[in-house]
């Protein structure tokens, strides 16, 4: 549904300021230095009105008074003469009028053509009508001088027409040539433009000069044409489940204004959801629903946006699909989608609906000429009964993940809305069970895979039993065989790409994983709670997972166990902050990872780079922000607190390089995933998460679509500490991801076994341990100097990453070892953007880390402050 252009829009349609000067032919008689037609002068009566053709683009709709006018469609209008003739999208006769003066039809006008009442967008061509084709000589006055000379250029040629206009105009002919054309930005088929033979020339027309030009700045030659995106059609097995026999199938285009900004993995991924939604790709059993996994920093929303205004200009079977669709997201992103949806829809007149303080979702119910909805989970949980009467079409849901339980509120209301069609967004369709991705394929597909318990039994105890080390042949045959029959299935609505695909778009990105030495005041307070907890068993006993809470924030500062107003002095909280010294006392010193960003943002200050500090706990942003103040760094911050409508203004200060703020800390629970931080080149997460795909989203927010510098990304952990056993429970999940979701089969990635993955509260002294717990893990019997082990030379699977090849009499062991034994490289090293549990193929720096390497990460004051460093370049070059 359209909506006039009247002042109250939110969208008014751009105008153009270039004017289209439709050409003039003449006759034989007139040689190249034919003069330009005054514009103030009447048109001879030779080429009056009545032999000129033109057509515009228009919206129609029944003839009503109101002030905001609600159209039918989009068509277009004839006008020859002092006749119009209105037609539909598809050509056919809907209304026609006469006694029309020219002059009168102007861009945006609102006028009455017969039964219907029609707003003129813009001008699509102009010509001389086909009764007309040949034109008789005429005198050519001269122009004023005060008038400048603006020739009409028409659109570029194909490659097949290869004349130049020199060779055009010494040509003398007294009939027009018609040569087919095509416009690339239109993506319309070839239409016929007349060309005259001789020196084009202005016309008097004034009416034209408020025209918005459709033929926009020529193609330069080299520049590439846009290839139309075509949708498959659908087969007559789809016809006769869908009962549409008696409909011809119609040919389906992605909208050329989308098309001409898509990558080509983006193509791939429209044409894949359109085959899902439109249920092509399953018609028995039928499925509607479809999985965009995509990793971050792709273009899923991008993806999503074509998809959806697709679908709301047509169907397999001609009748548009998607009137109403739901756009369901967090509320961090509510605003980034409706900036998305205006940046690629700007003249395409759509409207969207976002729920808010002064946008009550009831009144979208009475907005039918309004086809989006944008809203949060939280308001659609709590706003849900408001839209009983409206039916949607079609709905997408961003950061899907939060639908993994199929218990918790969310899931439910959105599985109660009667829309089949459904298209889930996650870069994490697996972050710790394979549960999860069940929930996931049940929202979009319910029933594909039967129950949960049939799943189950089936799928998910013999996969993950195959993962485990130690396991016997047979079961790793049978996880083998189950899941590739999982991904057979999960493939046919499920799409997942890497960031290998765009690797060639981005800059070459530095990854590193720090492990910091604890301070002595760290290792005392960390020995004081773990005795607290294996001794304490009365009232004050604290549970597990308290206990990692208190490691976790001596890990980040021992300042953090400070505790303000009286509490209970027998608590392990008082016990430790008993002793602390004095605040005068502490610093950046007591906790290797502050001093490692301390460093950082003073060589950052220097060569005037930006950078994203991310944190799990609002406590240790308050100390970070509290180091910025000290040293009068400017600094913005976005955490739980921060109002929704602020956010997207907090982060385009920050992206604006003219901006002098050159910190963001950002709260990774808050804004850790689809924010755009481009204009930062640095980031640091400063903790962890026990769920591996809350980090990877928060070190994903600079090296993404855009970003125009080399990218650092810093993973601060204390080494010895429960954090590095957080990282090892990490590699395990990241580690069944992706086996299931990316279809890689190659066992020989990191795994550990149900016995190293409880050791979580061992104390580890650092004063007798000369390397880090993950580097003894792995067996590795490197030298630490930087380069990766040695490993055996790398094929390329069909999606471009490394596999290994292994020896035969090795082949059994390399299942249940990080490492096989006794294996040399037979080919060059080649980078790639590896997973977190191919340490492997990182390289591996042992304290002390050469100076050279330091310097690259600007870290040369840190020597004394990393036990071990991994460190893997993704180079664009590779």
């Amino acid at each position: 549904m359209r909506r006039s252009s009247a002042p109250s829009m939110k969208r008014p349609l751009e105008r153009s300021n270039t004017s289209n000067i439709p050409i003039l032919p003449t006759s034989t008689s007139v040689g190249k230095s034919a003069e330009v037609v005054n514009r103030l002068t009447p048109e001879p009566a030779s080429i009056a009105d009545a032999d000129r053709l033109m057509i515009y683009k228009v919206v129609w709709g029944k003839i009503s008074t109101r002030k905001h006018k609600t159209w039918e469609g989009d068509g277009t209008l004839e006008v020859t003469g002092r006749s119009a003739v209105l037609k539909d999208e598809n050509g056919r006769f809907i209304s026609n009028a006469s006694g029309l003066k020219f002059a009168e039809v102007t861009e945006g006008i609102q006028m009455v053509v017969g039964s219907k009442e029609v707003e003129v967008l813009e001008k699509v061509q102009g010509r001389l009508s086909s009764t007309s084709s040949e034109v008789p000589s005429s005198p050519c006055k001269k122009s004023r001088k005060d008038v400048p000379k603006q020739l009409f250029k028409p659109p570029e040629q194909l490659a097949y027409d290869s004349r130049s206009a020199e060779e055009e105009t010494e040509t003398s002919s007294t009939s027009f040539n018609r040569d087919l054309i095509k416009d690339p930005l239109q993506n319309r088929s070839p239409v016929s433009v007349q060309k005259s033979e001789a020196v084009p020339r202005e016309t008097s027309l004034g009416a034209n000069r408020n025209f918005k030009s459709v033929v926009r700045t020529p193609m330069k030659e080299d520049d590439p044409i846009v290839e139309p995106l075509v949708m498959k059609k659908p087969s007559f097995e789809h016809q006769f489940h869908n009962k549409a026999s008696n409909e011809e199938p119609v040919e389906v285009q992605v909208p050329s204004c989308l098309t001409k900004h898509l990558r080509p993995h983006q193509r791939e991924g429209v044409a894949f959801l359109y085959e899902c939604i439109t249920g092509i790709r399953m018609v028995d059993p039928p499925g509607w629903g479809a999985i965009l996994a995509d990793e971050m920093g792709l273009g899923k929303t991008l993806q999503c946006i074509a998809l959806m205004y697709t679908l709301m200009k047509s169907g397999p079977y001609g009748k548009p699909l998607a009137k109403r669709v739901l756009i369901v997201t967090p509320s961090s992103l509510v605003e980034n989608w409706d900036r998305e949806i205006s940046k690629w829809l700007q003249n395409e007149r759509i409207f969207t609906f976002i729920v808010g303080p002064n946008n009550k979702l009831k009144l979208y119910a009475q907005s039918s000429h309004i086809p989006i909805l944008i809203i949060s989970y939280e308001m659609l949980s709590k706003q849900i009964a408001e839209l009983s009467t409206v039916k949607f079409d079609l709905i997408f849901c961003d950061e899907g993940h939060r639908l993994k339980n199929s218990n918790v509120k969310a899931f439910g209301v959105l599985s109660r809305i009667e829309c089949k069609r459904r298209v889930l967004l996650t870069g994490t369709p697996i972050q710790n069970d394979l549960q999860e991705f069940f929930s996931l394929i049940n929202f979009v597909n319910p029933g594909v895979l039967g129950t949960y318990q049939d799943f189950k039994a089936r799928y998910e105890t013999p996969i993950v039993v195959s993962q485990r080390p130690g396991v016997l042949p047979q079961s790793i045959e049978l996880g083998i065989e189950r899941l590739n029959e999982l991904n057979t299935i999960t493939g046919r609505f499920v799409l997942r790409r890497t960031q290998e695909v765009i690797n060639k778009y981005l800059p070459e990105k530095h990854e590193a994983v720090l492990f910091c030495y604890p301070s002595e005041l760290q290792t005392k307070l960390t020995r004081s709670a773990l005795s607290f907890y294996e001794n304490e068993k009365g009232a004050n006993a604290i549970s597990p997972l308290q206990l990692i809470t208190v490691l976790k924030k001596i890990c980040n500062h021992p300042s953090l166990m400070s505790v303000q107003g009286k509490g209970d002095p027998e608590s392990l909280v008082s016990l430790l902050a008993n002793q602390l010294p004095s605040w005068q006392r502490m610093g950046p010193n007591d906790s290797a990872k502050l001093g490692i960003v301390e460093a950082l943002l003073e060589s950052l200050l220097s060569i005037q780079e930006k950078i994203v500090i991310v944190s799990y706990f609002s406590k240790t942003l308050d100390m970070i922000a509290g180091l910025c103040e000290h040293y009068n760094y400017k600094y913005c911050r976005l955490d739980g607190s921060t109002a929704g409508p602020d956010r997207s203004k907090i982060v385009n200060v920050f992206n604006n390089p003219s901006s002098d703020i050159f910190i963001f800390l950002l709260s990774a629970k808050a804004g850790g995933a689809g924010l755009n931080l481009i204009g930062a080149s640095r980031l640091v997460l400063y903790d962890n998460d026990w769920n591996p795909a809350n980090d990877l989203q928060a070190m994903s927010r600079v090296w993404r679509d855009g970003q125009r510098k080399p990218v650092f990304i810093y993973r601060l952990l204390t080494a010895f500490s429960i954090e590095e056993r957080i990282f090892h429970r990490q590699i395990s999940k990241t580690s069944l991801s992706g086996t299931v979701v990316d279809q890689k089969q190659n066992l020989n990635n990191l795994k550990f076994s149900d016995d190293e993955l409880k050791d979580l509260f061992t104390f580890t002294d650092p004063n007798h341990v000369d390397d880090c717990l993950t580097h003894s893990l792995l067996e590795c019997p490197c030298a630490g100097i930087g380069n990766p082990p040695e490993i055996i030379g790398h094929d390329k699977d069909t999606d471009g990453s490394p596999t290994e090849t292994i020896e035969p009499e090795a082949q059994e062991e390399s299942r249940y070892r990080v490492r096989p034994p006794n294996v040399r490289r037979n080919k060059p090293r080649t980078k790639y953007a590896l997973k977190m549990q191919e340490l492997m193929r990182w390289e591996h720096h042992r304290s002390p880390v050469s100076e050279s390497v330091l310097e690259q990460l600007g870290l040369s004051r840190c020597t004394e402050d990393i036990v071990f460093l991994f460190r893997n370049i993704v180079s664009a070059n590779k």
